[in-house]
């Protein structure tokens, strides 16, 4: 061999040292007896397989850059497919006759094609078991939410039996309860079924968890400000509650209106009784 050729396997020999020390990766048992046997056979300087000699640094490198570059699949091809390349140069240098030259070619042929056939298996195994976890992930996902909203209905159903629900296309879901049943006369103390009807309503919005507002209201009887002052008492005493019981501060606040949203008749008895209430109005979601 040349004094060019040698110093040329030289190089390339420390190139490979240099590239395999800076592998992010383990290297496999294939790519560790890839690059001794290369090693070997730069060493060697045997004219006889020069040509092999220069493939098998060629996949060598190839294996090793696979490697460096955290690409595991292709470092493993790449190591079994530079495995064969030197194994076929050790080949072609112990015997140098055409014949076996041949069979060393026709054998590392077939050990890359068993190497990428492997790989294939591999990947496709590796793509069929991801799209199976991903579908028991979906599979899981989506039974979670239909377990989630069945507690959601249940929950809707037990309030509708305390309070008047009502889906209203511009403000949300507003959840509205009769005042003379949660408070007391004249009162923001509440009343003895409060805290039965409460206790629903706050299971509700736990499993609702949009923006909520406590709306307190009452009729007209009294002055105004005294009114307001009361509604505001009320609705103030709903939200702290519902707090208390677990609903998220940080998605509720609580407003009074006296008795400027009257949903009924202030001039009847019944009129009035309907006015006197809490809203709790869910706040449509914003598309």
């Amino acid at each position: 061999m040349t004094t060019h050729t040698s110093k040329t396997l030289a190089v390339a020999a420390a190139a490979l040292a240099v590239l395999a020390g800076c592998s992010t990766l383990d290297p496999s048992p294939a790519l560790l007896q890839a690059r001794s046997g290369y090693q070997a056979l730069a060493a060697s300087n045997n004219p006889a397989n020069a040509e092999a000699t220069a493939q098998a640094e060629a996949a060598v490198n190839k294996a090793n850059a696979m490697l460096q570059s955290g690409d595991r699949t292709n470092a493993d091809l790449y190591a079994n497919i530079a495995l064969a390349k030197v194994q076929n140069a050790q080949t072609i240098g112990q015997t140098g006759d055409a014949a076996a030259k041949l069979v060393a070619t026709q054998n590392e042929a077939m050990s890359i094609a068993r190497a990428k056939g492997m790989a294939a298996a591999g990947v496709t195994t590796a793509a069929t078991a991801a799209t199976a976890a991903t579908q028991e992930q979906i599979a899981q996902q989506q039974a979670a939410l239909a377990a989630a909203e069945a507690r959601r209905q249940r929950a809707l159903d037990t309030l509708k039996s305390f309070a008047n629900v009502v889906e209203d296309k511009d403000r949300g879901l507003v959840i509205s309860i009769g005042g003379e049943t949660l408070f007391k006369t004249n009162s923001a103390k509440f009343g003895p079924s409060a805290n039965q009807e409460l206790t629903a309503l706050s299971v509700y919005l736990q499993l609702d968890p949009r923006p909520t507002v406590v709306e307190g209201h009452t009729d007209n009887t009294g002055k105004p400000a005294y009114n307001m002052k009361l509604s505001q008492a009320r609705a103030k005493g709903v939200m702290d509650f519902l707090i208390k019981e677990g609903v998220s501060a940080d998605r509720i606040t609580a407003v009074g209106f006296g008795e400027t949203r009257p949903i009924a008749d202030n001039k009847t008895k019944e009129g009035r009784a309907l006015n006197r209430r809490v809203d709790v109005v869910m706040v449509k979601a914003t598309k």
